[in-house]
């Protein structure tokens, strides 16, 4: 009698142990939840009991979904930056016009009609430029690539700027080599025609731009450096921000989207940009790493 006595407050010994084992894990797993839920997720370790394993797809799930809600949220945020852009930017273009318009009516002119065509075409370019870099950001656009010589696309480039590099007397210093790799023509000329119009908008007359391309030991390169006045480092991270327009940017034209969008198409193609200073010139740094052309290449 007495040993089946023993043996049943052994067994009850066992059970409440393991009844308050479990019900110290149960807290733990209700604290931990309560916590995730507040966004104070923890990735900890787990044992192999059952209530580890549940634990950790939680931990997986929530994780997920906190991922998916950092996205959301990110692209709610790019959302409302965008539509408070458009909103600015198109503000003077369309006052000018209704002004325009209503001088007009009340007396017609021929000068108040190419004013309004002007704004008209301002106001066009400003909205397909918008639209073109919203679809780069949202990676909209796909690439439709091709084996091409980056050389021939900045030669391309710069035919097209003969007459206004004749107007402000620049020179260009050019030092090419063939760089062939698989890149979408169209879209990577558009981002050598925003560099290279950069350049120039802010070289003084009588100046030169040196333009290289050569392959490194790690990337295919393009450099683009240029003269320039009351740039500072401190405003060299801004320039690639959507609308920057920096103080010696108030007398030029221009929308602030050239250097955003020439960004946003050359990390499409696997590359990276970089601007730096030195005295008074500035050197926009294009490489395509030789590991990237090669992987992209053969997608």
């Amino acid at each position: 009698m007495e040993l089946l006595v023993g043996f049943l407050l052994i067994i009850i010994g066992i059970l409440s142990y393991k009844y308050i084992t479990l019900s110290n894990e149960m807290r733990e797993f209700s604290d931990y939840i309560d916590k995730a839920l507040d966004g104070n997720l923890e990735i900890t370790e787990f044992d192999e009991k059952e209530l580890s394993k549940i634990k950790s797809k939680l931990i997986k799930f929530l994780y997920a979904s906190q991922i998916k809600e950092a996205k959301i949220n990110t692209e709610k945020s790019k959302t409302k930056d965008l539509i408070a852009d458009i909103s600015h930017q198109t503000k003077t273009p369309i006052t000018n016009l209704s002004l325009y318009i209503s001088l007009l009516e009340d007396e017609p002119k021929d000068e108040y009609i190419e004013i309004i065509k002007y704004e008209l075409d301002k106001l066009k370019f400003l909205i397909q430029t918008l639209v073109k870099s919203s679809r780069l950001e949202a990676d909209i656009i796909g690439l439709q690539k091709n084996q091409a010589n980056l050389k021939d696309l900045v030669e391309d480039v710069l035919g097209e700027f003969k007459v206004i590099l004749d107007e402000k007397d620049i020179s260009i210093n050019l030092k090419d080599k063939d760089l062939f790799f698989d890149l979408d023509e169209r879209w990577l000329k558009e981002a050598i025609h925003n560099l290279v119009d950069n350049a120039i908008k802010y070289s003084p007359n009588s100046s030169t731009i040196n333009i290289s391309i050569y392959k490194s030991y790690l990337n295919y390169n393009l450099d683009i450096e240029n003269e320039c006045k009351d740039l500072s480092e401190e405003t060299l991270p801004k320039i690639f921000e959507r609308f920057y327009r920096g103080k010696n940017s108030v007398s030029k034209d221009g929308l602030g989207l050239g250097l955003f969008i020439a960004r946003e198409i050359i990390e499409k193609h696997g590359g990276n940009i970089k601007a730096s200073l030195y005295e008074n010139r500035i050197k926009f740094s294009v490489d395509f790493p030789l590991w990237e052309v090669f992987f992209l290449t053969k997608l």
